[in-house]
């Protein structure tokens, strides 16, 4: 975390700069979300509330994000940085850096490199790909996605990922779902997680708002 931490601080004071300060646009929101039992039936049903907090300028980005939830290890404190781009054609790219902060178990904080790029599909689809390495344990973890737009305020989505285990081999996971526009800034999700290594598939179901919070 003390890496994290110096990380958004030098990113911070580097927007906070006054030649920059007309540009910076900082962005908020948060998750509401509800997981049933993602442990296994013998384990209590998850609920969380997740707030974050980015600065922007220029496509370069620092935030932080929490997450305090009813089942500890769940608790996060994640910081990160990075910069984004939209090109002509519907093709984006975000290169970073995330820091993960497990607040009841510090000893499995680690960070990661990250790479996702995407494409839009004319007006109906998009494809994307994310890819992360954590060069202290020298894991990688790779994922696609897919998001279809069968209405303007209605999204219906998949993930599939691959990831390394310390000490193991790879393990799956994948997600699919969808998401409802309830308003300009919130939308609700509901969705089904699944993967080689968790105990059982499980639902989820979450309620989004984000917003900004000065410029823009």
């Amino acid at each position: 975390m003390k890496a994290a931490a110096a990380l958004v601080m030098i990113a911070a004071s580097g927007l906070a700069a006054p030649v920059f300060a007309q540009d910076v646009t900082v962005y908020g929101g948060g998750t509401a979300e509800f997981l049933h039992r993602p442990d296994g039936d013998d384990q209590p049903n998850v609920s969380s509330l997740a707030l974050y907090a980015e600065a922007e300028v220029s496509g370069f980005y620092a935030g932080v994000w929490a997450r305090m939830a009813n089942v500890d290890s769940y608790d996060r404190l994640d910081a990160y940085l990075g910069y984004r781009n939209d090109l002509e054609g519907g093709f984006s790219y975000d290169l970073g850096y995330y820091r993960y902060g497990y607040v009841n178990d510090s000893a499995s904080n680690y960070g990661e490199l990250t790479l996702g790029i995407a494409q839009a599909l004319a007006e109906t689809a998009s494809v994307s790909m994310d890819l992360a390495y954590d060069p202290d344990n020298a894991l990688a973890n790779a994922y696609v996605g897919v998001e279809l737009y069968p209405s303007a305020t209605w999204t219906v989505s998949a993930n599939y990922g691959v990831y390394e285990v310390a000490g193991a081999g790879s393990e799956r996971e994948w997600d699919f779902g969808a998401s409802h526009q309830v308003a300009e800034s919130t939308s609700v999700d509901l969705r089904w997680y699944d993967g080689s290594e968790y105990v059982q598939g499980y639902l989820g179901v979450a309620i989004s708002f984000d917003t900004t919070l000065f410029g823009g």
